[in-house]
């Protein structure tokens, strides 16, 4: 009984994720476990690996071998040629539609107001009715504080308002893990603040995240347990307390001593 519930609390897993593009290899067999709840927060120097490996969790970019799954349900995994299998089309988007993402760039719609950038994907995609789907999206808007804002196009916003109708956006579609990469990197750092403001009532609220981010800040305490990648691979894991108090590895070491 214990291990069927270790594994109902376990939300995503990849195992021995390889990714290569042409000679090099930017993911050289990565291990991540992410319970239900839990927000994971990946650091590391620029080239690492990190976007590549969070674009790789949702199939942006296609893994060459390793296994993903997300509540039990395998998205990826590896046949006997030792070459990653991808499940059937509709299975795929069945696990991909359970996660939501945010990119660095906002990619809103330009042309749509900032509601009908909210309600556009579940009307198309989960092909939900639009009076369905308005007072949630609302709901949302006014969860990021931009209620005021709804029928705002995105050019009248600044950067971090957008941010945070992307993230919005992506909570629109009901998803059970959201996947930021570097969510803040594009903006001024008084823009920040509100976006990490978001991520951390998000966090206290048990959605389950993994960010990729520079935010020495966030990781340490909106996390639960933080990795650190260099050259393609895992370096350490630990809880924040313990990586940021008493790193183990030299490079970790290393890092850090330049970020604070």
């Amino acid at each position: 009984m214990a291990s069927m519930q270790s594994k109902a609390e376990i939300m995503l897993q990849a195992r021995g994720i390889k990714k290569s593009f042409g000679d090099l290899e930017v993911l050289k067999g990565i291990d991540l476990t992410v319970k239900r709840g839990e927000v994971l927060a990946i650091i590391g120097p620029s080239g690492s690996g990190k976007s590549t490996l969070l674009r790789c969790l949702n199939k942006l970019e296609t893994i060459d071998s390793g296994s993903i799954e997300l509540e039990g349900k395998a998205l990826v995994s590896t046949g006997a040629d030792g070459r990653a299998e991808y499940v059937d089309a509709k299975e795929e988007k069945k696990v991909l539609s359970r996660m939501g993402m945010v990119f660095q760039q906002f990619n809103l719609f330009p042309h749509m107001t900032v509601l009908e950038n909210l309600i556009e994907a579940p009307v198309q995609v989960q092909g939900q009715k639009k009076s369905e789907i308005l007072p949630y999206a609302r709901e949302l808007l006014e969860k990021v504080g931009l209620s005021d804002r709804e029928d705002y196009y995105p050019s009248q916003l600044s950067g971090g308002q957008q941010q945070r109708v992307a993230i919005a956006r992506a909570l629109c579609m009901k998803p059970d893990i959201m996947l930021f990469d570097e969510p803040t990197s594009a903006l001024d750092p008084e823009l920040t603040g509100e976006v990490l403001k978001t991520m951390r009532e998000l966090a206290a609220e048990h959605m389950t995240m993994v960010v990729v981010t520079h935010e020495m800040a966030f990781a340490r305490e909106a996390a639960s347990h933080v990795i650190f990648m260099a050259d393609g691979n895992i370096v350490e894991e630990n809880s924040p307390e313990e990586f940021f108090g008493s790193p183990q590895e030299e490079r970790t070491r290393m890092f850090l001593k330049n970020m604070l």
